[in-house]
């Protein structure tokens, strides 16, 4: 009798094992196929997200700057009022002071703000969510020949003309293979290696895109000071790197004589380090594509006393040849700038001259402008609002809580207070005595403050 006993206990206890392993492996199989993961693709490792400690984050807050809230709210305004319930519109201007003022999204679709939201899903752990935004991006902005619409519109008819970007595509890229990490297949995996032969060549450039520039009309240009004298590594004066114009330079006929060209290169602010290393590091693009990328970055500042970055090569991104204005002749894009400078600083290999530039300018003015002039040596044009999270990264990446402070004090006055408000702690623009807010602006602070 004490032996069935024994026995039986014994047959218990074996059944209760089988049972647990079995739940166990039920729920590890139910965890591949959730994560997408059964059967996936290769496994590759990148750099990891940057998640801010609370040394920095009690800095934003203490500048009204709120993190969860205004991610909270971005979703509901950007993406469930002013997008279709899975894509993020651009922008969302909430409802004015008139009856007539209604609430209205711009009906605009972005790529690159589909990047940051993905990015934000990703970082909160929200797969359905993540994973609804990436089938999304994939069925309407990607087109035949791999390569990505820069924007999708509500109105159909204007889906018609696709207008690609590099700049979008790689934040696209950026996005994804984070995303991957996390909760991607082999599908996911295919896409991303077609997304990087539509980038890349084969020697891991990024590959030329159709740029416009300002310049001079052809009546309007002076020969170059020769030249001969300069050896390599010189600076040069200012007029043997852009030349001179005939006449009064501040005469309204010079002005008016400007006009755009176009030209085939690389905007360096698209020249994404870290993503470019990541990318060499698991044998997605070829052997020694970060040292080009670096090389090509970092001999491009402007020198002769000027301490910024060139807007773009003007050929294959490691030829040499530089453009320094973009949009605006004889000033460089502090955007740009400011771009190309956090991805350096990423990287650890930003010019400490170049830093001190920007942050002397920050904490003078208390803002970030959209142009320097090389003919004033002075900052001009209008506010660069888009810039403040690149600069804000960029304080982060140089170990520089000053600059920080700064950047997020002067952003935490973009930020509604009004406790009534559908937008309380998110960031807005005034345009035309109207709120504005732009998904760039708002999931690009949730990134850069979380």
């Amino acid at each position: 009798m004490q032996r069935r006993e024994i026995a039986g206990v014994g047959i218990g206890k074996i059944l209760t094992g089988v049972i647990i392993v079995a739940l166990a492996l039920g729920a590890t199989v139910f965890y591949l196929f959730y994560t997408g993961r059964f059967g996936g693709g290769k496994k590759i490792k990148i750099t990891p997200s940057v998640h801010l400690g609370y040394e920095w984050t009690s800095i934003t807050a203490s500048n009204n700057i709120v993190s969860d809230y205004l991610y909270s709210r971005s979703k509901k305004l950007i993406v469930e009022k002013g997008g279709d319930g899975v894509l993020a519109a651009t922008s969302y201007t909430i409802a004015g002071r008139l009856v007539t003022e209604e609430a209205v999204s711009s009906g605009v679709y972005g790529l690159s703000d589909q990047a940051l939201l993905l990015k934000c899903y990703v970082r909160a752990g929200d797969r359905n969510n993540a994973v609804a935004v990436k089938e999304s991006v994939i069925k309407r902005f990607k087109l035949p020949d791999g390569s990505y619409k820069a924007f999708v519109y509500l109105d159909e008819e204007k889906n018609k003309d696709a207008v690609v970007s590099t700049s979008a595509m790689i934040d696209w890229l950026d996005a994804m293979l984070q995303y991957y990490i996390t909760y991607g297949s082999e599908p996911d995996y295919k896409e991303i290696k077609i997304l990087i032969e539509v980038l890349f060549d084969n020697q891991g450039r990024l590959k030329t895109e159709n740029l416009s520039v300002a310049k001079y009309a052809d009546t309007l240009y002076v020969a170059l000071e020769d030249t001969s004298a300069i050896k390599e590594g010189d600076a040069g004066s200012l007029e043997q790197r852009y030349g001179t114009i005939s006449g009064d330079s501040d005469s309204e006929l010079v002005d008016n004589k400007e006009e755009m060209e176009d030209i085939e290169g690389v905007l360096l602010s698209n020249i994404n380090l870290r993503l470019i290393r990541d990318l060499e590091t698991n044998g997605l693009i070829a052997e020694g594509a970060y040292d080009k990328a670096l090389k090509a970055v970092k001999e491009g500042i402007a020198g002769a006393g000027f301490d910024f970055y060139a807007y773009a090569t003007s050929g294959a991104m490691d030829c040499g040849a530089y453009v320094y204005s973009g949009q605006s002749l004889g000033a460089i894009d502090i955007a740009q700038n400011v771009k190309t400078m956090k991805n350096l600083a990423e990287v650890g290999e930003l010019d400490s001259s170049t830093f001190a530039e920007f942050k002397g300018s920050v904490m003078n003015d208390g803002r970030i402008y959209t142009e320097f002039s090389m003919l004033t040596r002075s900052y001009s044009g209008v506010e660069a609002a888009g810039a403040y999270t690149d600069g804000m990264m960029m304080a982060y990446f140089m170990g520089d809580k000053d600059l920080f402070d700064k950047l997020s004090d002067t952003l935490g006055k973009r930020v509604a207070t009004k406790s009534t408000s559908p937008a309380l702690y998110m960031i807005f623009r005034e345009e035309n005595e109207r709120y504005v807010f732009y998904a760039r602006d708002n999931f690009g602070t949730r990134l850069a403050t979380s």
